[in-house]
């Protein structure tokens, strides 16, 4: 990891493409701007672990981070990404003491945090950037809601096909007529995200590709037919 504290020109700029400080002046954003420091991560390094202090909130400028939630036991319970110009974690803000997940690098990325207890402050004072998280956690909920449903559904292979829909909608790039996911995914990972085995993921994923409904290159998969997943 490679850390300094951010002095060069593009800082303000970065931040604006972050939606939750479009309610912030230049002005105001620009006073905040000492808290805020650049890191470097490497692919497969871990940016907190569940159960760390809560004392940072990460600002994604590229590059994908994985969120992984385990039991006591040890057995996975969640696992879900984030994407650039994204803020994160949203979860537990103004509230939790610990981080309720570990966040890993799937991808070389570069971010922005703040700590924790200077954001929440910032929000504090701005009533209209406080309203866009409460929506954002409303939007976040609703979302989550969804895919809860869809995994709960019996048959393994459509609880794959819905994992794979939401990932589409969530990290999907329109190219064309067509959607690619750029954050590089496994069988494992699609089996994580829809609790079936990577034996069912694979073969359905193989199943697919015979179809010509979706192709893998290095990890990404590119969706030649998206509405097929809409048909579900």
């Amino acid at each position: 990891m490679q850390s300094s504290q951010v002095i060069h020109m593009d800082v303000l700029s970065d931040l604006q493409q972050f939606d939750v400080f479009s309610c912030l002046t230049a002005k105001t954003l620009k006073k905040y701007l000492p808290n805020f420091y650049f890191r470097t991560y490497k692919k497969n390094q871990c940016l907190y672990m569940q159960g760390d202090p809560r004392d940072k909130i990460f600002f994604l400028l590229d590059g994908y981070v994985m969120f992984e939630r385990s039991s006591q036991e040890g057995s996975m319970l969640y696992l879900d990404f984030v994407k650039s110009n994204q803020m994160f974690p949203y979860g537990g803000i103004f509230q939790d003491k610990v981080y309720q997940d570990t966040a890993i690098a799937v991808t070389d990325v570069h971010l922005y945090f703040i700590q924790t207890h200077i954001l929440e402050e910032l929000l504090k004072t701005n009533p209209k950037q406080l309203l866009y998280v409460i929506s954002k956690l409303s939007e976040i909920l609703n979302l989550h809601q969804k895919r809860v449903q869809r995994i709960l559904i019996p048959h393994a292979q459509e609880r794959v096909l819905h994992s794979i829909q939401f990932l589409m909608d969530d990290l999907g790039e329109k190219d064309g007529a067509e959607i690619i996911i750029p954050c590089p995914l496994t069988a494992a990972h699609i089996a994580k995200i829809s609790g079936t085995t990577r034996e069912t993921v694979s073969l359905l994923m193989n199943q697919l590709k015979r179809e010509q409904v979706i192709s893998v290159c290095s990890k990404k998969i590119r969706i030649h037919q998206p509405d097929y997943f809409k048909e579900i």
